[in-house]
C-alpha cells in the first residue's frame, strides 16, 4: 500500500518517475527516498515501497539498514561514483596508475616497436559483503576507448581470480594493445575504461576516465 510522502520526497520521486518513463527500456528501477526507504519504480509509471526498513550512511561511509523492529545492521558501502572510483555496497574499485609500456624487438635487420597500456585497479571488498564469484576471463566484458573513439583490444586481465573474500583488497591489471601516442594520437584527451556489471555483480557497468597526458611512460628495454 502506498503511503503519504513528505514534500521533499514527493519532489524527488517526481523527478525519478519522469526519468523512468523517459527510459527506452521497460526495466524496473530502484531508488532510495529522502526518508531513507527503498522504492521500486515500475515500468508503468507507478511506484511502491519495497519494505518498511530505512537506510542511512554512517560517518565512515558504511551503509546501514534500520529495521522496522528497532534493530539495525551494517550491509556494505554507501554507493559512490567518480571518474576514478566506483563504490557499490559490496566493493570499492579504484583506478590506480595508467602506464604506457614500450618495447623494441629485433626482426632481422629491422627494429620493431611494440606498445601497450596497462590500467591498474584496486578492488576492496566490504567486510559486510558476501564473497564474490568473479569471471575475469571474458575480455569482451572490459572495454577501453579514448576521446577520439578509438578502441584498444584487451590483451590480458591479471590475476585470473575466481573468488573475492570479504574484507580483503585485490590488485588487478588490465593490459590493452597500443597507447595514445603516435601518428593517430592527435587530439586524444581522455582514456576511458568500462567494466561490465557481470564481472563484479554490480547493478551497473563500472566506468572510469582519466586524462591521457596523465598516463605514465615505461620503457621495457
Amino acid at each position: 500500500m502506498k503511503q503519504p510522502l513528505s514534500f521533499l520526497t514527493s519532489f524527488s520521486l517526481a523527478g525519478l518517475l519522469a526519468l523512468a518513463s523517459a527510459s527506452s527500456t521497460a526495466a524496473e528501477l530502484s531508488a532510495t527516498g529522502d526518508d531513507g526507504r527503498e522504492i521500486r519504480l515500475k515500468a508503468d509509471g507507478s511506484w511502491e515501497y519495497t519494505s518498511s526498513d530505512r537506510f542511512a550512511t554512517s560517518e565512515d561511509g558504511t551503509r546501514v539498514r534500520l529495521k522496522a523492529d528497532g534493530s539495525w545492521e551494517f550491509i556494505g558501502n554507501a554507493p559512490v561514483a567518480t571518474q576514478e572510483q566506483v563504490r557499490t555496497e559490496a566493493l570499492e574499485v579504484t583506478l590506480g596508475d595508467i602506464v604506457a609500456e614500450y618495447k623494441k624487438e629485433k626482426a632481422g635487420k629491422n627494429t620493431r616497436y611494440q606498445s601497450a597500456t596497462v590500467f591498474y585497479l584496486n578492488v576492496d571488498v566490504s567486510r559486510y559483503a558476501d564473497g564474490l564469484n568473479v569471471d575475469l576471463s571474458q575480455h569482451d566484458r572490459f572495454k577501453v576507448t579514448d576521446s577520439r573513439g578509438n578502441d584498444y583490444p584487451i590483451l590480458e586481465v591479471t590475476p585470473q581470480l575466481t573468488q573475492l573474500q570479504p574484507g580483503k583488497e585485490y590488485p588487478f591489471s588490465i593490459r590493452v594493445d597500443g597507447t595514445t601516442e603516435g601518428q593517430f594520437a592527435v587530439g586524444i584527451k581522455y582514456l576511458y575504461l568500462e567494466i561490465d556489471k557481470a564481472v563484479f555483480h554490480s547493478d551497473q557497468n563500472l566506468k572510469f576516465s582519466r586524462r591521457a597526458d596523465e598516463a605514465k611512460q615505461k620503457k621495457l628495454n
